[in-house]
């Protein structure tokens, strides 16, 4: 006898009986941008935000996912899908329905509208920013069929760029004083349209642009596959980020910043000032590098594409010397230099 009612048949029975409906398992993956076979999430994602969208793009559920459900079966009528999951989400960034201004509504909001933008509480005096999330992002289309259970693997990759810095001086005796220090980057887009915007198909290691017109819909997938969110090229989300910092024993100035992705063409910069007072104040505060690091044209010298990268992390050393910089990127145990405004 029939458990439930395939609506492919009909059936003598006039019992009313349950509607056979499918689900589909979300298994989440992050193997470190290709650098392992190994399953890493857990290291790294401690949320994930899921935004499940029907084949009209409109959002049809949302589950936030902690650690012990990131492999997760949800129940969902025969049909095709899309699924953007964002991780690490907290109280610095949000995820809004640009259409409307507010949190995305199921049945409401559509996929092209799903946007996700820093809300940084730590604004500090001076209007810089502090850092944001080690944010993650995952896309995948599928589709459910009238009975069966499909496994679709959802491939997460790095949403955030980080940026290591350590500054120095040739000379010993150059005047340093013991205080507060803080480092700005200036001009990071904080605001991202969450639908791919590049894709990195299965053992391929060149991107593509995303082309919405051609997405498939498989039934089971678990091939590897990495999307990029689109950078909002949006000048009032044009924000700039502050790392507090300090000189150590060494004479050195160390620290990170953590945002989200840049561009190539992102017009950027890092300054790094003394604070006298202990507050911040860019404008007043002295300038303790020759000139302000003009890090676009640093990226571009070395040939790095922003855009494509599946993972923006940079190491940088910076030399000073005299009124000249020798700025070192130390990257996977290769370095280069390069000087600001000199030589090579």
């Amino acid at each position: 006898m029939a458990g439930c009612e395939d609506r492919h048949f009909e059936f003598s029975i006039h019992e009313n009986l349950t509607i056979c409906i499918s689900g589909v398992e979300l298994a989440y993956d992050y193997n470190e941008e290709n650098s392992t076979y190994e399953n890493k999430i857990n290291y790294w994602v401690r949320t994930i935000d899921e935004y499940v969208f029907d084949e009209s793009d409109r959002l049809y559920s949302v589950r936030q996912l902690t650690p012990d459900g990131f492999d997760s079966k949800i129940i969902l009528p025969e049909g095709r899908y899309s699924v953007v999951a964002v991780g690490n989400i907290d109280e610095r960034s949000a995820v809004s329905d640009f259409a409307t201004g507010g949190f995305p509504v199921v049945g409401v909001t559509r996929r092209q509208d799903l946007r996700l933008s820093l809300q940084n509480p730590g604004r500090f005096e001076d209007g810089t920013v502090g850092p944001s999330e080690d944010l993650f992002y995952g896309y995948r289309t599928f589709s459910v069929g009238a009975t069966d259970t499909g496994r679709v693997r959802v491939d997460l990759v790095n949403a955030h760029l980080r940026l290591r810095f350590r500054v120095r001086w040739a000379d010993p005796h150059t005047e340093l004083n013991a205080g507060s220090y803080y480092a700005v980057l200036e001009g990071v887009t904080s605001l991202y349209d969450l639908v791919p915007e590049w894709m990195f198909p299965a053992d391929e290691f060149s991107a593509r642009e995303f082309d919405h017109s051609m997405a498939e819909f498989p039934s089971d997938d678990q091939t590897t596959v990495h999307y990029l969110p689109r950078v909002a090229p949006d000048p009032a989300m044009e924000l700039d980020y502050s790392e507090e910092t300090y000189l150590n024993a060494d004479r050195e100035i160390r620290g990170v910043f953590t945002t989200y992705r840049i561009r190539s063409d992102t017009p950027l910069t890092m300054t790094l000032h003394y604070a006298p007072t202990g507050t911040r104040a860019s404008d007043s505060d002295p300038m303790m590098l020759p000139r302000a690091i003009d890090l676009r044209g640093f990226f571009e010298w070395f040939n790095i594409d922003l855009d494509h990268a599946l993972k923006q992390d940079y190491v940088l050393d910076v030399l000073v010397v005299e009124d000249r910089m020798v700025i070192t990127l130390v990257d996977g145990g290769t370095v280069a230099d390069w000087t600001e405004g000199g030589e090579l």
